[in-house]
């Protein structure tokens, strides 16, 4: 007469003795301390990313360089040019750019003011020795409703700052409008 299986599964058991009980204690086990790791992941993470969080804006905080027009170039004086503390006109102007290394340009700004339809325009360029230059951001205005105005500089090109080039701004500003100044927002 054969066994029902109930009763084989039994007998079986008690042929390996208590190794099954060892074996299902060491799976609860294991069971038990990945929950709990789990458990210390699911709150850790979290807790850490936000730490990284409130720290990354002081290691990676925006600084601004402000060009002032009474320190821009003319590269072509004439006799009508414009050059003063607020602003410059009628004329073109350069400034070498200085930034420290790896910095790279977020955001570029410069005030125009006009009186007739004409033109302001600025540009930040780089040059390698024995290259052309690269146009890194250029923006211009055409405004002429007699007040400052922001215009915002688009960035074409590469703008990080690297080793082997030397860079620099170069503004336009036609007879009856007024360069008044940039603000360029990089970060280190």
């Amino acid at each position: 007469m054969a066994l029902p299986y109930f009763q084989t599964f039994g007998e079986s058991q008690e042929a390996i003795g208590g190794e099954t009980d060892k074996v299902s204690q060491s799976t609860f086990e294991r069971r038990f301390t990945m929950a709990r790791v789990k458990m210390v992941l699911n709150w850790w993470i979290p807790m850490v990313l936000i730490i990284f969080a409130l720290i990354s804006p002081a290691i990676a905080e925006a600084k601004s360089l402000k060009i002032w027009p009474d320190q821009l170039t003319p590269t072509e004086p004439n006799s009508q040019y414009w050059q003063g503390v607020e602003d410059i006109s009628n004329g073109y102007f350069y400034e070498p750019l200085t930034l420290p290394l790896g910095a790279k340009i977020t955001k570029v700004i410069y005030y125009h003011l006009a009186e007739e339809p004409n033109s302001t325009w600025f540009r930040i360029y780089r040059v390698k020795m024995g290259f052309r230059e690269e146009e890194l951001a250029h923006g211009s205005s055409t405004d002429s409703t007699e007040t400052i105005i922001p215009v915002d500089v688009v960035l074409t090109g590469d703008t990080i700052i690297r080793a082997g080039y030397r860079y620099y701004i170069w503004v336009y500003s036609g007879s009856a409008t007024w360069f008044r100044g940039a603000n360029i927002t990089y970060q280190e």
